[in-house]
């Protein structure tokens, strides 16, 4: 296995435990018509290859990520994808945090994307907070090697 494959599998299982832990607790609301955010069934996003720090194909409602897989001498670049209807924000924190907006056409996927300039640091927290708890988003985050 290449050293980006490696990075990419321990990225992906960093990423699918953060947003299993964020979702659960962002996702606890009262009644009977609240919505638990999840893992969706679908590919908002493809695949972004071998330069994938981390691929979230599909996820229901609030989430995020984590990793510690950047390489602080490049810039990498975020992109979030979403449907349904309604906006995701995106925040990303560390040293050089960046915040962007995704609108969720109904039937068709919206992107947006940030590129984060290269700095001191390589754990970063991603989080996604959809305006409706059904939105359909994916993220991945890339890095040229």
């Amino acid at each position: 296995m290449t050293r980006t494959g490696k990075r990419m599998l321990a990225a992906s299982a960093a990423a699918l435990a953060a947003v299993l832990a964020v979702a659960g607790t962002a996702s606890a609301q009262p009644g009977p018509a609240a919505v638990q955010s999840g893992m969706g069934t679908g590919e908002i996003l493809p695949y972004p290859g071998e330069t994938g720090l981390i691929w979230i194909p599909d996820w229901i409602g609030d989430g995020g990520a984590v990793t510690a897989s950047v390489n602080p001498s490049q810039p990498f670049t975020v992109t979030v994808g979403c449907q349904g209807g309604g906006s995701v924000q995106v925040h990303v924190a560390g040293l050089a945090p960046a915040d962007f907006t995704v609108q969720c056409p109904v039937g068709a996927t919206g992107t947006g994307s940030v590129e984060i300039p290269a700095r001191p640091g390589r754990d970063l927290l991603f989080t996604v907070t959809a305006s409706d708890q059904t939105i359909h988003w994916g993220m991945y985050a890339t890095q040229a090697d």
